[in-house]
């Protein structure tokens, strides 16, 4: 685990979902609809998080997926899509 998510541990990072890192872009199932991506720490995994949610509107997207990181345990990544 990076020094960076070591010191961070209640810090979710987003991204818009071209900016994401590709290795968590492949996480999609969407084809071309995301608009952003979130990288959700062991803390905060499983907590309620109203503007991450589906059709809420925060981000403008209508689908949260949510996916394990593929490398850092307990870390989350959720993507949000407009269709």
């Amino acid at each position: 685990m990076s020094d960076e998510m070591k010191n961070t541990p209640n810090h979710i990072r987003v991204w818009r979902f071209v900016d994401a890192p590709e290795e968590l872009r492949r996480l999609s199932q969407n084809g071309g609809d995301e608009d952003w991506l979130a990288l959700v720490p062991p803390r905060l995994a499983n907590a309620y998080i109203p503007w991450m949610e589906d059709g809420r509107g925060g981000f403008g997207c209508c689908c949260v997926d949510e996916h394990e990181h593929p490398e850092l345990p307990g870390y989350k990544v959720r993507i949000g899509s407009h269709a």
